[in-house]
C-alpha cells in the first residue's frame, strides 16, 4: 500500500502537468472575492484540536463546522474535472462531501450550496469559492453572526500544500502535544493498534506541519496543548489575536458548546463535557506499561527533545 506522503508527491507531479493544459478554472483569486481570511486548525489528532475548536467557537465571530474530512479530495476531483462547464465542476466538487458518510454532522442543505454556486459571478468561479460558499452556507446556518470560517480537520496536516495552494492568504494554527500523550491517547481509543504506527503518526504531523510553517512563517503559529489547558486565557488570546478577532473570556466557558458542534458524542470526546483542566498531561505514564513508556519515549526521542519535551 502506498504511504499519504508518497502518494502526495505523486500528486503534485501530476497536477503540475494537467494543469496549463486542461484547467477552465482557476484554483483561486484576489482575497477580496471571499468572505473572509479562513483559518486551520492542525496537527495530529488527539492533540487538544476539538477542544480548541469548541473554545474558539465559544465567540460568535468565529465558526467552525464539525470535521470537513474531503477537503485533500475535493481539491484533486477539481484538478481532474476542472475542464468541464462550471456546472458539472461544482457538481463533482460537492460530490466528494455528499457522498461522505460523516457529512451528515454538517446539517446543511446542499440544494442551497448548488444553487449559491450555480449562480455565482464569473469572476468568482473558482475552488476557493466553492469551499468558502460551503463553509459560509453552514456558518450561516449555525453561526449566523460569524464573521470568519475556520477548519478543524486533523486529516489535513497531510495536505498542507494543496490547502494552501487553495487560500494562500489563510491561517494555520498548529497545536503541539507531547506526543507520547498522543501515541497513548491514539492506543486507547483504538485509532490505531500499535505504539510505532501511533508514534509514527503524530511524528508525520509534526514535520509536515513545521516544514509548511516554515513557507507560510507570518500565517503560521504554533501553540502548545499544555500551554492551553495551564494557561487557557493566555493562550487563547494569542490565538484571537492571530487571526484578527477580539478575544472575550466567556470563551472558556466551553463546556456550553459541546452540544452545538455537531460531531462531539463519541467516546473519545467524552473530556470536552468537563471544564479545562490539566488532568491529561502525562497521562501515558499511567495509560502504558513500563515496557511501553520505554519504547515510545526511545521511538520519540528526537522530535520529543527538538519541541522541549525531554531534555
Amino acid at each position: 500500500m502506498f504511504s499519504p506522503l508518497l502518494i502526495h508527491k505523486i500528486y503534485n507531479r501530476l497536477k503540475l502537468f494537467q494543469r496549463p493544459f486542461y484547467s477552465r478554472y482557476q484554483i483561486t483569486n484576489n482575497k477580496s472575492n471571499l468572505s473572509c481570511v479562513p483559518f486551520f486548525i492542525i496537527g495530529s489528532g488527539r492533540s487538544g484540536n476539538t477542544l480548541l475548536r469548541s473554545i474558539l467557537s465559544g465567540n460568535s465571530d468565529i465558526s467552525i463546522p464539525p470535521e470537513s474530512y474531503r477537503l485533500p479530495f475535493a481539491i484533486k476531483r477539481f484538478h481532474i474535472f476542472s475542464n468541464r462547464d462550471w456546472k458539472d465542476v461544482v457538481s463533482e466538487v460537492l460530490s466528494e462531501f455528499e457522498n461522505c458518510k460523516e457529512f451528515y454532522t454538517w446539517n446543511i442543505d446542499f440544494n442551497e450550496v448548488h444553487k449559491r454556486l450555480e449562480n455565482i459571478d464569473e469572476s468568482k468561479r473558482t475552488l476557493s469559492n466553492i469551499f468558502d460558499e460551503l463553509f459560509c452556507t453552514y456558518s450561516e446556518k449555525h453561526s449566523p453572526d460569524s464573521k470568519i470560517w475556520g477548519d478543524k480537520t486533523p486529516m489535513n496536516t497531510m495536505y498542507l500544500d494543496w490547502l494552501g495552494s487553495v487560500f494562500p492568504e489563510s491561517k494555520f494554527i498548529h497545536i503541539v502535544r507531547d506526543g507520547r500523550d498522543v501515541a497513548s491517547s491514539y492506543l486507547k481509543m483504538e485509532r490505531y493498534e500499535t505504539i510505532l504506527e501511533a508514534a509514527n503518526r503524530w511524528t508525520n504531523s509534526i514535520d509536515l506541519a513545521q516544514a509548511f510553517g516554515s513557507k507560510i512563517k507570518e500565517n503560521y503559529m504554533e501553540i502548545r496543548y499544555e500551554d492551553m489547558v495551564t494557561n487557557p486565557e493566555g493562550s487563547i488570546k494569542k490565538v484571537c489575536d492571530f487571526i484578527g478577532i477580539n478575544y472575550n473570556s466567556d470563551m472558556l466557558d466551553h463546556t456550553s458548546q459541546v452540544e452545538k458542534l455537531g460531531d462531539t458524542d463519541k467516546a473519545h470526546h467524552s473530556n470536552l463535557s468537563k471544564p479545562i483542566s490539566s488532568d491529561s498531561i502525562g497521562k501515558w505514564k499511567h495509560n502504558l506499561s513500563e515496557s511501553d513508556q520505554e519504547s515510545i519515549t526511545k521511538l520519540l526521542h528526537k522530535p520529543l527533545l527538538r519541541l522541549g519535551y525531554v531534555d
